[in-house]
């Protein structure tokens, strides 16, 4: 992996040479092994290489063939596949570069070529004698691309901060971006707080010319073909194989390699797999990591409560691996609230800072994450009650409705089940938001400045694709994958990570893996009182029993750090702090908000503290930005 850069004048004027080679250095972060430029007057390239993968030492570059030159941040995981398809039958080709793989498969079947790739990427190819580029990136947006189109200028970047580097074009706050997080907090996405800068969507491909720039989805999830086998054995079968190939694909590397971990189905089976795949080679994960505490005087053992993290050292002990538990503090919470959310995005994941911090002292390159499982791969039951209820399958619903709520002993919070998940997500949406369970977001002050407010009614209404619940499971994955989060948990922790030196790669995300799951039937979603049943039962032989995500002490550890940091704001507050002028924000309601920290942090504390985070985002955002 690594990161890219270019810049065209279809007008013909040259591109100024010191500005972008001021706009690569900003992506040097990304670049330990390497930094290469291509420019021929109207049009320059840029790469920042770091080795991931045996082949990747061969990269060079940008790389020029065929008329074509390209820059690629990209692993390709279907490498065999890809050669035999573009008839490669050479000694050599186990060392030829990804880039040159992708050149090629453009060379012979165009756009087409990126729904022949499996893995990780995001790339461009300039077009010589056309004069067009063709830039793509993968499709559940693993690799950043983000670009901006100014008169007969096209600039595209792995990182907003190269885009920024180019001073000869002004960049202005996109207030309708800021009002929108203020307003929806909870809703991730990668769009740009900067106008004119937009993230090329995940499982999108991009052409630009003098003229035109067109814009078209490779990718749609919700257009997959049925899998239907005769016996239930097959679907786990098919499953284990696949996510086998996922997993070993994503531990081919020379580095040491960690991996995430907790006492869910998702982190725990990638830890295991990766881990026995790396055995077999003579080698093993370097470490785990967990954002829950390590047990101790504060943060003990319960008696008669389950624990994700005797489940975390049950699966230690028996893979031999070490795991490193969560470190961060209210400070790192102070520290992530200060930072360019313009450059870095909203995502509020600190806790991973700290785990990057530690992985590269341990020489980690590559971190493996189950994250993006609960979407699709081990999907739980979004919208399965109501499609058994919308299809008649009474039994089924009534044993589902009884597991859920407690059994028979307990009518009201069976009733509550059969309400919101088997009715409301049939009724009307006017009727679903009136009492959707996802209502907290509006009951929140986001202490706008009233002006600032009503240049946006509109907002009020706004919704994300995945806002609701449908009556068609599959109808769930598809809009949970489109909903934005995954890119955008993505881009901000390859920005993070890039000053170590690590990736993070995600096998659970695999196209080939969600091509079969969101083709599955419904009904493998749930099986004998258990969800993700699939999942359980490929991958049987290596999963602790009682396995499922269950971490009450990593949520009070949670509670403590927001506390923390709220005191630390209240304590900056009362000595001056926050007190410069935004145009955007009620300051005079956040002062007082923020000085009145409680002693105990409850749940209902949360719809006061998520405001003044979002709000104090958006506050240094202004001074940053807005001030002159």
């Amino acid at each position: 992996m690594s990161a890219i850069v270019g810049r065209i004048h279809f007008s013909g004027t040259s591109v100024p040479i010191e500005a972008f080679r001021h706009a690569l250095e900003n992506l040097k972060a990304y670049g330990r092994d390497g930094t290469q430029v291509w420019m021929d007057g109207p049009v320059a390239l840029g790469h920042q290489q770091l080795d991931i993968t045996p082949e990747s030492q061969y990269e060079r570059q940008p790389l020029a063939k065929n008329g074509l030159v390209i820059i690629a941040d990209a692993i390709i995981d279907n490498r065999g596949e890809l050669c035999d398809g573009l008839g490669l039958d050479i000694p050599g080709r186990d060392t030829l570069p990804d880039s040159e793989l992708i050149i090629d498969a453009y060379h012979r079947w165009g756009v087409q070529c990126v729904e022949k790739l499996v893995g990780d990427f995001a790339f461009a190819i300039w077009d010589a004698p056309n004069r067009r580029l063709f830039c793509a990136r993968d499709h559940i947006g693993t690799r950043s691309l983000y670009y901006r189109s100014v008169g007969d200028q096209f600039l595209f970047a792995t990182d907003i901060s190269a885009l920024k580097a180019f001073k000869d074009i002004p960049l202005g706050i996109d207030e309708q971006r800021v009002a929108d997080f203020l307003r929806w907090p909870f809703d991730a996405t990668e769009n740009s707080f900067f106008q004119d800068i937009h993230p090329l969507p995940p499982g999108h491909w991009l052409h630009v010319t003098r003229t035109s720039l067109e814009q078209h989805a490779y990718w749609q999830p919700d257009d997959v073909p049925s899998v239907r086998y005769s016996h239930h054995v097959d679907y786990a079968d098919h499953f284990r194989a696949l996510l086998e190939t996922a997993v070993s694909d994503r531990t081919r590397t020379t580095y040491p390699i960690g991996s995430h971990i907790s006492g869910g189905l998702d982190s725990t089976g990638v830890t295991i797999l990766a881990n026995r795949r790396l055995k077999q080679h003579g080698q093993r994960l370097r470490k785990s990591y967990s954002w829950t505490p390590p047990i101790s005087v504060k943060y003990p053992l319960v008696e008669g409560r389950r624990d994700e993290r005797q489940l975390i050292e049950q699966v230690c002990r028996q893979e031999g691996i070490t795991c490193h538990y969560g470190a961060a503090s209210g400070h790192d919470y102070r520290d992530f609230l200060s930072r360019d959310v313009a450059e870095e995005g909203t995502t509020d994941l600190f806790e991973e800072r700290p785990v990057m911090a530690h992985a590269e002292q341990e020489g980690i390159r590559i971190m493996l994450s189950g994250w993006g499982g609960d979407e699709a791969v081990t999907f739980g039951i979004r919208g399965y009650a109501a499609y058994l209820l919308k299809n008649g399958q009474w039994p089924n619903l009534f044993a589902m409705t009884r597991t859920h709520a407690g059994g028979c002993r307990r009518p009201r919070r069976m009733a509550r089940f059969l309400w919101q998940q088997a009715l409301l997500p049939l009724m009307p949406d006017t009727v679903y938001a009136r009492f959707s369970p996802f209502r907290e977001t509006e009951r929140l002050n986001p202490f706008m400045h009233g002006d600032f407010t009503n240049r946006y009614p509109h907002l009020k209404n706004r919704r994300m694709p995945a806002w609701r619940e449908y009556p068609d499971p599959h109808t769930m994955q598809a809009l949970l994958l489109q909903n934005g989060h995954l890119a955008s948990r993505m881009a901000t922790w390859a920005k993070w990570s890039a000053p170590h030196g690590i990736v993070y790669r995600y096998p659970l995300t695999d196209i080939r893996l969600l091509r079969f799951v969101l083709g599955l039937p419904p009904e493998l979603l749930w099986q004998n009182g258990k969800p993700r049943t699939l999942y359980r039962h490929a991958l049987n032989d290596l999963l602790p029993q009682r396995l499922g995500k269950n971490d009450p002490v990593n949520e009070t550890k949670r509670m403590e750090l927001r506390k923390d940091c709220w005191q630390l704001l209240a304590k900056e507050a009362q000595e001056g702090g926050f007190q410069e002028h935004c145009g955007w924000l009620n300051t005079r309601a956040l002062q007082p908000s923020i000085m009145n920290t409680p002693d105990t942090m409850t749940m209902e504390h949360l719809s006061t503290f998520i405001p003044i985070c979002s709000a104090l985002q958006m506050w240094h955002l202004w001074q940053r930005y807005m001030v002159r």
